[in-house]
């Protein structure tokens, strides 16, 4: 970690102090002892600080906001890898860990980086001379925090399983280049995201924009920390301070729907962002397709979904994400999942259907299983009454006509198609019907990549209406009611842990689809609801691996996607695993040998 502690200062002075726009770039090059003391270049150092979490821009794959959230969300259950790809996401998307890889050295690095310099500001400044410079400290002892915290979430295991004995992260809070801490306890690391998060809420009593660290940026952070090691008792406490500080409020339903095109400043429910800033941070024609949602949508210069657009447009929405947002006609979630036609202007309609089509005399257990994951479309009637099978086999092809079933649910008014398909013996030719029948989605042709259809995610793309533009969000206020709803859940409070889930629920749907007590049933509990309302709301905001994990549940990942090929894919990865912490990267352990890698 030596070389991880300088900066320069002069460039940063040059570009004035007043704007709330976060478009600096940090600087290596003067020794931590020319730096001066003065108010001016400690607010200096602050700013480089956010920048270094930012990085060059949208499409620098070395930032550490722009990894973070790729180990965040590609190990999770919401999004299905399309095929092959040279980018290293492959690894974290199907659970092989390596020691090496560019992306979680990134990680690594600049989270440092970002702490050292943190730590310099503390260090220098003198709390107590007046509100604006306590304002700055606490800036820095919010973001060393944060950093703690997101590390030890990445390189530790969660909280509930023996934090005494579980190692975390180095915990380095001093700005001596020769000061290389071995890894603390899990344990130890949350104390000092804890203590850090709580110094900076009582130093950070001015107020300022989402674009910066706050007082109640730090609260919200708390609420999810401490939701986290399971006290769920401050969980509560600190969610009500955010919100009945009075400064958010959640969005309207249509204004939802549009929630990356706002900058954090202009948006009344964002907490916290990492602020990009369109023609500082988006300056080139490649930066749409290096951009993190690059992965997962192609997009017009707007920020619109479209098959002709920047980005490479490999990840796409998972089924069982699509699944449970498209339950209700109109959830507003299904805004940021968009399903890519072939030809807007065809009346033709498709069925879309996962299952086993074909299949030969030797398959295993195992291969069928696989099989049955497979995405199928095929033509279907104009009336939506009858789905056409073309199935081929070694002879040729056999045309088979299959009833499509039709229901509507009394509850939500959704019309669901389901259908029971023939299956092939690509061998013999001969045709059964599969035993039972599965979803059918009846829509235009889709867009497909080695044969998986594309549903685009736009949820982080599309700010100020700029391509990829996007400012990754770190707190909002959603998610404070969800994290309250939770403690509320695991206290066995059912009445209050409903209350806050219905008040997301319902701005995303309607108060015709909050939850009540009948909605628990012998396999359904609260918990279950808080969890499923969670997945539903922070889809693709970073959280989803670690809502699963630390809850001791296990990942369910049976459907389609390429993390099911190759050798031994977990088809469900168990809470107990160690795949389900990343390797300290190797260049730290070969820097520190007596730094202990993890199993």
């Amino acid at each position: 970690m030596k070389n991880i502690y300088k900066y320069c200062l002069a460039s940063i002075l040059a570009l004035g102090f007043s704007s709330c726009e976060l478009d600096m770039e940090p600087y290596e090059t003067i020794e931590k002892d020319a730096v001066y003391s003065s108010e001016n270049a400690l607010e200096a150092l602050t700013l480089g600080n956010y920048a270094i979490l930012k990085g060059s821009g949208i499409a620098d794959g070395y930032s550490w906001v722009n990894n973070y959230f790729r180990f965040g969300e590609y190990s999770g259950d919401n999004v299905a890898l399309s095929g092959s790809t040279t980018d290293p996401l492959f690894y974290l998307y199907n659970y092989k860990r390596q020691v090496k890889g560019y992306r979680k050295q990134a990680v690594w690095t600049a989270a440092y980086k970002a702490i050292v310099g943190c730590n310099i500001v503390i260090d220098r400044a003198e709390e107590g001379l007046n509100a604006d410079l306590d304002n700055l400290i606490g800036q820095n002892y919010y973001l060393r925090g944060m950093q703690y915290f997101y590390l030890t979430s990445l390189f530790g295991r969660p909280y509930n399983q023996s934090p005494e004995t579980n190692l975390g992260v180095p915990i380095k809070l001093s700005t001596d280049v020769d000061d290389q801490p071995l890894r603390s306890t899990v344990k130890e690391c949350y104390e000092q995201v804890v203590s850090d998060l709580k110094k900076a809420e009582s130093l950070m009593q001015s107020e300022k924009s989402a674009s910066y660290a706050t007082k109640e940026a730090a609260q919200a952070l708390l609420s999810r920390v401490y939701l986290y090691m399971g006290d769920n008792d401050n969980a509560i406490a600190y969610s009500d301070l955010v919100i009945n500080s009075g400064r958010y409020s959640l969005l309207s339903k249509d204004d939802f729907k549009k929630y990356p095109t706002f900058t954090p400043d202009e948006n009344q429910e964002t907490i916290f962002a990492l602020r990009f800033v369109d023609g500082a941070d988006n300056s080139g024609q490649w930066d749409d397709w290096y951009a993190f949602s690059g992965m997962y949508a192609a997009v017009d210069a707007q920020g619109k979904a479209s098959l002709d657009g920047s980005g490479w447009g490999e990840l796409y929405a998972s089924v069982t994400y699509r699944d449970i947002v498209e339950e209700w006609a109109d959830d507003a979630r299904a805004a940021f999942v968009t399903s890519m036609v072939l030809d807007k202007n065809s009346e033709d309609l498709w069925g879309i259907w996962y299952g086993l089509n074909s299949y030969k005399s030797a398959d295993s257990d195992g291969q069928k299983k696989l099989n049955g994951l497979l995405f199928h479309q095929d033509s279907v009637s104009a009336d939506r009454t009858i789905l056409y099978q073309e199935l081929a086999h070694t002879n040729g092809t056999v045309k088979l006509e299959v009833p499509i079933i039709t229901e509507v649910d009394s509850k939500t008014g959704v019309t669901n198609y389901s259908v029971k398909p023939y299956q092939i013996n690509s061998e013999t030719g001969a045709t059964q019907l599969l035993t039972s029948s599965v979803k059918l989605r009846i829509n235009q042709k889709l867009a497909t990549r080695q044969t998986y259809p594309k549903y685009f995610i736009t949820k982080c793309s599309g700010q100020e209406n700029k391509g990829h533009l996007w400012s990754p969000v770190i707190s909002r206020l959603a998610e404070i009611y969800l994290n309250k709803g939770e403690a509320y859940a695991k206290k066995g409070d059912v009445g209050n842990a409903l209350l806050n889930v219905n008040i997301v629920r319902s701005r995303a749907i309607g108060s015709e689809a909050e939850y009540t007590a009948a909605d628990l049933t012998a396999g359904v509990s609260i918990l279950d609801l808080v969890l499923k309302e969670r997945r539903l709301e922070l889809a693709y905001e970073g959280h989803r691996k670690f809502d699963v994990f630390r809850n001791n549940r296990n990942l369910d990942r049976t459907y389609p996607g390429t993390h099911l090929r190759g050798n031994d894919p977990f088809f469900e990865v168990d809470y107990n695993s160690n795949v389900i912490i990343e390797y300290i990267p190797e260049n730290e352990i070969l820097a520190q040998p007596d730094l202990q890698q993890n199993l």
